[in-house]
């Protein structure tokens, strides 16, 4: 596979990895790529909202993020819920409007 970079993000075989400043290891392994939350979040996809609460990262490094996985919960053909990733967005929004 060939790397495909969205903003400061790299889409890898290993999955989606941090390629901005500040200089992080940060990877989101494809077999962990679709994991829900527990609890409230039990239908929420677990990094996308785990990844938004870092204080390191920007609000448009979060919106490229999430073209990120959409492309590698594609390309990795793993399984997608809409109303999930909908319901992601939301609570996403939340914490990024209380940073």
């Amino acid at each position: 596979m060939k790397q495909i970079k969205i903003e400061n993000w790299l889409i890898t075989e290993e999955g989606i990895q941090w390629n901005g400043n500040p200089k992080i290891d940060y990877l989101i392994s494809k077999e962990r790529l679709d994991e829900l939350g527990t609890n409230e979040r039990s239908n929420m996809y677990d990094w996308l909202l785990h990844t938004a609460s870092k204080t390191w990262i920007t609000k448009a490094d979060i919106y490229a993020l999430n073209t990120a996985f959409i492309y590698a919960i594609e390309y990795f053909g793993l399984d997608y819920n809409t109303g999930s990733f909908i319901e992601t967005l939301k609570e996403q929004q939340y914490e990024i409007m209380n940073k």
